[in-house]
């Protein structure tokens, strides 16, 4: 299946399988090709949390306003962002191993290197934010994309409370939580929606506003 047809059939799933269960290599294999996505100077920020106990998930259930894919799906995974990735030796480990690979020469892993350690250094932490929020989002498309074609659905959340979450998961503020991602296969076919024509959403050149 292509990806544009992925795209057009896919929906967002709310009524999953409760007894359906993802065999965790088909998880981890799943992960480990979104692993692949665009991220920035290639330091590899993106953190899947998968959360699959029962009891942890009723825990969740009200955290999430009591959306009932986070305790029906096969499973729920947790999208972060981890800050120590924008650190120095994250990212000289990372370019080492690149050059260890034989990806690169010498000089053009000290420059990769370099040239990221400077570029984070300058940012802020709402800059750092965004920049994680980025990566793991392109990770998170990747990852849906790579379970609709495996013959799953999916939903992507952010209707939960964050402190909560945290606090439940105890996730530490080295990690920012961008979103989650229900996976499983579906009881009930997730509505069509209406998307802008393309003429409405595409610019050339500048972004003045169109009637």
């Amino acid at each position: 299946m292509s990806v544009q047809s992925i795209l057009e059939k896919r929906r967002s799933v709310r009524h999953f399988d409760s007894t359906y269960t993802i065999r965790p290599e088909v998880l981890t294999s799943l992960i480990e090709s979104a692993s692949k996505s665009p991220n920035g100077n290639n330091i590899q920020a993106t953190r899947y949390l998968i959360i699959d106990e029962p009891d942890l998930r009723r825990a969740l259930l009200p955290i999430a306003f009591n959306q009932q894919q986070v305790t029906d799906a096969s499973a729920l995974v947790v999208m972060l962002g981890d800050y120590r990735a924008f650190e120095q030796d994250n990212i000289i480990k990372i370019h080492e191993e690149g050059f260890q690979a034989g990806f690169f020469d010498e000089s053009l892993r000290d420059y990769l290197a370099n040239a990221a350690i400077q570029y984070y250094a300058t940012k802020s932490n709402e800059e750092l934010k965004l920049e994680l929020t980025r990566d793991v989002s392109l990770a998170s498309m990747s990852f849906i994309l790579l379970a609709n074609e495996a013959g799953f659905e999916t939903i992507t959340m952010s209707g939960y409370n964050s402190a909560q979450l945290k606090t439940t998961l105890n996730i530490s503020d080295r990690y920012l939580d961008v979103m989650l991602i229900a996976i499983g296969k579906s009881t009930k076919n997730g509505h069509q929606t209406v998307r802008h024509p393309v003429n409405k959403i595409m610019y050339r050149n500048t972004i003045a506003s169109l009637l």
